[in-house]
């Protein structure tokens, strides 16, 4: 008997001995989020900047969703009206979206690989994962992601 395999267009079963994650770009820093928090792909978009300080939003299927700059965040220049990539995303129970310049690969990471972040200047992000070729990087807490 054949070991099965998930046919085209099934997810994986999940383990427990892994973790999903999406990479994502803003600059030249590299950050991993949990594929769980993650819901859409999209980009190019842009999106709107609301007068006198608020957050700038993006309107998805009728819905102003607020966007995260991930430049703006990392201290980079922010992006202006529009970016090249957004990553819809679960955060503290509401649909944000991410504003980065490349959506790059999703990748699978042994958990043993998952370990705390002792020496991080991003405060959303309290992990880093080893991927491969790309080294250590941030994993990004959605819950720590404002």
């Amino acid at each position: 008997m054949q070991p099965s395999s998930p046919s085209a267009g099934e997810p994986a079963p999940s383990s427990p001995a892994f973790i999903e994650v999406v990479v994502v770009q803003a600059g030249t820093h590299l950050f991993a989020i949990d594929v769980d928090a993650a819901i859409e792909i999209r980009g190019p978009e842009t999106f709107d900047r609301p007068g006198s300080g608020a957050r700038p939003h993006l309107t998805v299927r009728g819905h102003a969703l607020p966007v995260v700059d991930l430049r703006q965040a990392t201290g980079l220049a922010a992006f202006a009206h529009g970016c090249p990539a957004i990553l819809l995303m679960q955060a503290s129970g509401e649909t944000l979206a991410l504003a980065v310049d490349e959506v790059r690969d999703i990748e699978s990471v042994p958990r043993h690989k998952v370990q705390p972040a002792t020496d991080t200047s991003f405060g959303f992000c309290s992990h880093h994962v080893t991927l491969g070729a790309l080294g250590e990087v941030p994993l990004i807490d959605s819950t720590r992601l404002r």
